[in-house]
């Protein structure tokens, strides 16, 4: 088969490629894409109503556990700072005096939490592991319940959504085939031919020295012949599916608690 015969052939197998399909899962995939996205959206405004929905001490209790180091040192070195040598001040071994725990019982107060003294559990002087630990717990205490009023606050403001303003879906596919036939001849003959006769006739001894005869013939014949065929086929095809989704998205709060 010729190289522009067989790109035909190739041609005829575009169907098979299945762009189609391709475009109709990309524009699936995106519609299904953007459903669980709005889906999770709920789902994480239903689990913050939870949450708030639970009275503050239930809340600090589920939640207290969840704080980490950082949080309790960073909350510590805030309101009381650091020694000479940059370490903390709040740790066994330690030392606070009344106006450093006075700061820090003001600091991590809790009204209404049904926590005794109002979380107010730090004592000055110095800091067993047992004083320590009630600083941290207290700490957290104050910590979840931050959170507590933060996630109230985005209950007032409503359901928090990203919704798609504008959307663009473009696919594209390049298919290219390429088919080419080159036939050569080539051929050269080279003819060389030489013929030469000379003659001499010897008549006597009585003649002179330069009236002798003699007879001879010569003949060359070359004959060179070169032929070159050249017979090339070519063929190729290549295929370049392409997809892209753009997407214009705004943030805006759906108002849900409403009096």
């Amino acid at each position: 088969m010729s190289g522009s015969k067989e790109a035909v052939e190739l041609a005829t197998h575009l169907p098979e490629i299945g762009f189609p399909e391709f475009t109709t899962k990309l524009v699936s995939d995106v519609f299904d894409t953007l459903i669980a996205s709005n889906l999770r959206q709920t789902e994480a405004y239903v689990e913050l109503l939870k949450q708030t929905g639970k009275s503050l001490q239930a809340f600090i209790n589920d939640t207290k556990d969840d704080i980490d180091g950082n949080m309790l040192l960073q909350f510590l070195s805030k309101v009381v700072g650091a020694d000479n040598d940059g370490n903390p001040v709040v740790k066994p071994g330690g030392t606070l005096t009344q106006a450093q725990a006075s700061d820090l019982n003001k600091a991590v107060e809790v009204k209404d939490a049904g926590i005794d003294s109002d979380n107010k559990a730090v004592t000055h002087g110095s800091l067993d592991e047992s004083k320590f630990q009630k600083i941290l717990d207290a700490v957290a205490n104050r910590l979840a319940a931050d959170k507590y009023t933060l996630l109230k606050e985005m209950v007032k403001q409503g359901l928090l959504r990203l919704v798609i303003e504008q959307g663009e879906i473009e696919t594209r596919l390049t298919f290219n085939t390429y088919g080419s036939s080159y036939l050569q001849n080539r051929s050269t003959d080279y003819n060389r031919k030489d013929f030469n006769f000379r003659a001499k006739a010897k008549t006597g001894g009585l003649l002179s020295g330069w009236v002798k005869a003699s007879a001879s013939t010569s003949y060359n014949s070359i004959k060179v012949s070169t032929a070159t065929k050249t017979d090339i086929d070519r063929s190729s095809s290549s295929v370049q599916i392409y997809g892209r989704v753009h997407l214009n998205f705004k943030t805006d709060y759906l108002p849900l608690d409403q009096d």
